[in-house]
């Protein structure tokens, strides 16, 4: 895979599409702002912290109270991870 170099300026499609099945990120959300973004998710227990894996695209893959769930989803999906801070 080539990367792109600090000076190439990529659009935002393709910076959506770099790493679009071969990455993924995860972060933790509090639980009022992972409400906030994925309203669908109030079905999800009452843990204060939720976790997301998304792919590189930004697309959801899964919301869940519990981190490991992240990195064995991921290797389902065959994604590397990395965290997004």
């Amino acid at each position: 895979m080539k990367f792109p170099s600090a000076a190439t300026f990529l659009e935002t499609d393709q910076l959506a599409a770099f790493g679009a099945g071969r990455l993924g990120y995860y972060r933790a959300f509090e639980r009022e702002e992972a409400l906030k973004h994925f309203p669908d998710a109030q079905g999800v227990k009452t843990a204060e912290k939720l976790w997301a894996l998304f792919g590189a695209d930004g697309t959801l893959l899964l919301l869940t109270e519990n981190r490991t769930s992240i990195f064995f989803k991921a290797m389902e999906e065959e994604l590397k991870t990395v965290t997004l801070h």
